[in-house]
């Protein structure tokens, strides 16, 4: 076959950035006006831990003949596999972050298993043979449907 389908998220959503940019204005302000501040470096620390964590945080998802490769960086430092023997079933589905998972980033749910996203509300849903269900987020479904109806239509229910 020798054809894969590679994609990378990163954090781009302009509510995040404004959040991050007013987090820092604060934290800013706090240590210019604020002459106690000078011996609370903790406080700007996390800030710029965070700053840090959301510049580099990303999904990158790679599927070809082995199977399907996923990394939620910086959670995962090496690419994690399920190869195509492991999975019953895969399908591109629409889902409420916040309502099945709680939200963005690495998650799990007793219902819904594990989650890997960035952003958006599409994912490659992904049953194992063992019963354990996990979602990986994309933006770009309809490349992935038609990638996967290409390929891999016996894991397609």
């Amino acid at each position: 076959m020798g054809k894969s389908f590679i994609e990378i998220q990163k954090i781009r959503q302009i509510w995040v950035v404004i959040l991050m940019l007013l987090v820092n204005a604060l934290a800013i302000y706090h240590f210019a006006f604020d002459l106690t501040a000078f011996v609370e470096f903790a406080p700007i620390l996390i800030v710029l831990f965070v700053d840090l964590l959301l510049v580099f945080f990303q999904l990158k998802t790679k599927i070809n003949e082995k199977g399907i490769y996923y990394q939620l960086f910086p959670f995962h430092l090496k690419e994690k596999i399920f190869i195509w023997d492991e999975i019953a079933e895969a399908n591109i589905r629409k889902y409420s972050p916040i309502w099945e998972y709680g939200g963005w980033g690495y998650r799990y749910s007793f219902k819904n298993g594990k989650a890997y996203n960035i952003s958006g509300n599409m994912g490659l849903q992904l049953v194992l043979k063992n019963g354990k269900k996990i979602l990986i987020g994309t933006n770009k479904p309809k490349e992935l449907t038609e990638f996967l109806e290409s390929n891999f239509t016996k894991y397609l229910k």
